[in-house]
């Protein structure tokens, strides 16, 4: 697996919901969750104060397809958040992103956020040898998956992804895209050949350039950074950011509730057409404490 890590190149999309709309660099990668270009990780500087993700995952078939190749997973006690979007025609789509969900529920409580991170990688080609076979055994029938996820430990995260499922962070009534598309559309727009208006209408704005799959090298980008109680995560397939803006998004994520919010999202890409599946995971961020089944879901 070949680990990209873009420390000084961030490049994020930032809407400030409390004021104007801006495009801009991030300035919150954290250096606690050191991850080397090579694949290596090391954690340093960890604070004893432990934060946890509590999470709510929805997703819909949408008004137009007949299968739902999304699927998600959330484990909060191992700090694991992930969503795929399979692709591959047929019951090949749904087969990949299967595999890539059930490859995740072997994972273990992590000792560190390093070995956090070496169970998902290798939880990730398992998935990948596995859904390789798959195709094979279909006649060599194209099948793959996107993936879009968030590791947490202590008060560190990591942001892993291949392919067009986004995550989000909103803090500070701020909302970040974390992630940059792995698409054709996008390194057309990283050349200046399109705009990012005229990317949205791309004839190939859906063909990606990364995958769980599909006859690719398994290869994740990552940003990582710290960790504030009310941070609020959202991962998502592009059945959501096809229809909604990132403005919009915003406004239904500072909705109150995570559940209430991520219906509201569902609700909202439904209305705008439901072309594709769409699937939410909302992850809020807040400290560990004894009580379980407490947090305002």
């Amino acid at each position: 697996m070949c680990l990209q890590g873009i420390a000084g190149c961030w490049r994020v999309s930032v809407v400030d919901l409390a004021g104007a709309n801006s495009r801009g660099a991030g300035n919150g990668r954290g250096e606690s969750w050191a991850i080397s270009s090579g694949g290596s990780s090391n954690v340093t500087g960890i604070q004893e104060e432990t934060l946890r993700g509590f999470a709510i995952g929805l997703t819909h078939v949408g008004r137009v397809r007949e299968q739902n190749e999304d699927t998600y997973f959330v484990d909060e006690q191992k700090g694991v958040f992930a969503v795929m979007d399979g692709a591959g025609g047929l019951c090949d789509g749904a087969m990949a992103s299967g595999l890539v969900r059930e490859a995740l529920t072997s994972l273990t409580n992590p000792r560190s956020g390093e070995d956090l991170l070496e169970q998902f990688e290798s939880r990730l080609i398992v998935a990948k040898d596995r859904i390789e076979r798959a195709s094979e055994s279909a006649d060599g029938a194209p099948m793959g998956t996107t993936i879009a996820a968030l590791l947490t430990f202590k008060r560190n995260f990591a942001c892993l992804w291949a392919g067009d499922s986004r995550v989000y962070r909103l803090r500070d009534s701020r909302l970040e895209q974390l992630t940059t598309d792995h698409t054709e559309a996008q390194e057309l727009v990283d050349q200046n050949v399109l705009t990012v208006e005229e990317a949205r209408t791309f004839a190939r704005r859906h063909v990606i350039t990364r995958a769980i799959g599909s006859g690719l090298d398994l290869e994740l980008e990552l940003v990582s950074g710290n960790l504030r109680p009310g941070d609020r995560f959202l991962l998502c397939s592009d059945g959501l950011t096809g229809h909604l803006e990132d403005p919009v998004i915003g406004t239904f994520l500072m909705n109150g509730a995570s559940r209430l919010a991520a219906q509201s999202l569902i609700n909202g890409a439904l209305e705008e057409g439901g072309s594709d599946n769409v699937t939410v995971v909302i992850v809020d961020i807040d400290r560990q404490t004894g009580a379980e089944g407490t947090f305002n879901r």
